[in-house]
């Protein structure tokens, strides 16, 4: 499923206004290494900025270009092209955290039923054009088509750009929760999105 979203992404470049579709497609092999450049490019800017993921969103530990891979063969990496040119990528399949069953979800049903969506990442140059919003707006929308009967994520409680567009997507907050996560026990912030 390809989405070609209905309304243009406008920009000026040299002084002049165009406008250029965003694309949401699932991705393949050859997206890998621009998908890979994306993952470098947000935890760089993270590192160099604010990293509200850290300690889990470090260049060269995660997201990593195996993580795509992964994705890619269990065919559950999409990726959104704008002008060509790959700006978002994220997963989205049934793998849920183990803490995931201890929480008081507003709807209960079977696994299959579920989808996750995890390393939702932009590139760091396209913050606050919509990119986020595109991609959660696509997924929602291939939740439904799969016959899933919630969309759920979580981000680190401190991600609060990451809080802010899951709420402005229909999200609803469900709770905190804390993982030990290599050693380090970290809390997360739970939406579920029902669809």
């Amino acid at each position: 499923m390809s989405y070609f979203f209905p309304n243009w992404f406008q920009y000026r470049k040299n002084g002049e206004n165009r406008m250029e579709k965003t694309v949401i497609t699932k991705a393949v092999s050859e997206d890998i290494d621009s998908i890979s450049e994306l993952y470098d490019a947000v935890n760089t800017y993270f590192s160099d900025n604010v990293n509200y993921c850290f300690p889990n969103w470090q260049k060269g530990k995660y997201p990593v270009r195996r993580d795509a891979l992964e994705a890619l063969q269990k065919d559950t990496l999409f990726v959104l092209k704008f002008s060509g040119k790959t700006e978002g990528s994220f997963i989205l399949d049934n793998k849920q955290h183990p803490e995931y069953r201890k929480i008081p979800w507003g709807i209960q049903c079977d696994d299959k039923e579920v989808m996750v969506m995890h390393t939702l990442v932009v590139n760091p140059s396209y913050r606050k054009k919509g990119l986020g919003e595109q991609m959660i707006t696509y997924g929602i929308n291939y939740c439904r088509q799969a016959g899933a009967k919630t969309l759920r994520l979580d981000t680190h409680y401190k991600n609060v750009p990451a809080r802010r567009l899951y709420e402005k997507c229909g999200f609803r907050s469900v709770t905190k929760w804390s993982a030990e996560i290599d050693g380090v026990n970290q809390e997360f912030d739970v939406f579920e999105y029902i669809l």
